[in-house]
């Protein structure tokens, strides 16, 4: 049973107000070890594909190798920078420019909403596939506040409590087929301030995560904003696959198995994803 350790990024790329472009959220599978340690025999050399497809960008496609649990494994003779990996999409047949480090695009195609997306390429003598479809953005996401007031935390504090700590910020919108969402919240100050005091602790990021939900409400609870000034909360309508990444209901998302099942002689994920924005100040 093969298992998959993830880096989760996002870009961090400033957003103007109004526009559908919210950045993309990268998944990178870093390598896949096994329950047991393997043969060489028993290695089969078959590609890991990375791709996020949100509307406005254009299609671009990751593909690497497994890193095997076993010292001694036979790779393919495929050049990771030289394949001929093809798109169909709107009845069309789409080559894609390879730009080196195993990553591809197109140019000439911008992801748009409700559109399906196939993949193809060959990889050690065998055609490797994928399918997606873009979700619909996020629809009636609103706020119950649009500003939080947190205490600053030092050593002389002492802790927060029930009496002093706000309401959670209750992010709400419309699920009426039972879709998955995920929340991802960027502080996007340049200079961060931060509201307790870390200590010898390395300083957490700017960015937190909820795990995805088929529901239609979540709340922000004030213990999980790090710093003050101006957090945008996005709102991101993701597919099943992508959901299926959380299933072990882990935060650090280590040793999950293939998530997806649109691709055919890989592993990895390749899905779509909508999404929509909102802001809120953290104040002292």
């Amino acid at each position: 049973m093969k298992k998959y350790s993830l880096i989760i990024i996002h870009t961090g790329k400033a957003i103007s107000p109004g526009t559908l472009f919210m950045g993309i959220l990268w998944l990178c599978f870093s390598s896949i070890t096994s329950c047991k340690k393997e043969e060489a025999t028993e290695f089969t050399d078959s590609p890991i594909i990375e791709s996020y497809l949100e509307p406005g960008n254009y299609l671009t496609v990751k593909i690497s190798r497994q890193i095997p649990f076993a010292g001694t494994v036979e790779y393919s003779g495929d050049d990771l920078n030289n394949l001929t990996v093809t798109v169909e999409h709107n009845n069309a047949t789409h080559t894609l420019t390879p730009l080196g480090d195993g990553n591809y695009i197109d140019s000439s195609i911008i992801v748009a909403e409700g559109e399906n997306y196939n993949l193809f390429f060959q990889f050690n003598s065998k055609t490797v596939t994928a399918y997606t479809y873009i979700p619909s953005k996020p629809l009636k996401m609103t706020q119950s506040a649009t500003e939080i007031a947190i205490a600053r935390m030092d050593s002389t504090s002492g802790p927060p409590t029930f009496t002093t700590m706000p309401d959670p910020i209750e992010i709400n919108w419309t699920n009426s087929d039972g879709s998955y969402y995920l929340i991802l919240v960027e502080n996007i100050e340049t200079t961060l301030d931060p509201i307790r005091d870390f200590g010898d602790d390395a300083p957490p990021g700017n960015i937190f995560r909820k795990s995805p939900t088929n529901l239609a409400v979540e709340e922000i609870r004030p213990m999980e904003f790090q710093y003050y000034g101006t957090h945008r909360i996005i709102l991101y309508h993701v597919l099943p696959d992508y959901a299926t990444l959380y299933d072990d209901n882990s935060t650090s998302s280590q040793n999950l198995t293939n998530p997806s099942t649109s691709i055919v002689n890989g592993y990895g994920i390749f899905t779509g994803l909508n999404s929509d924005t909102l802001y809120v100040e953290v104040t002292e």
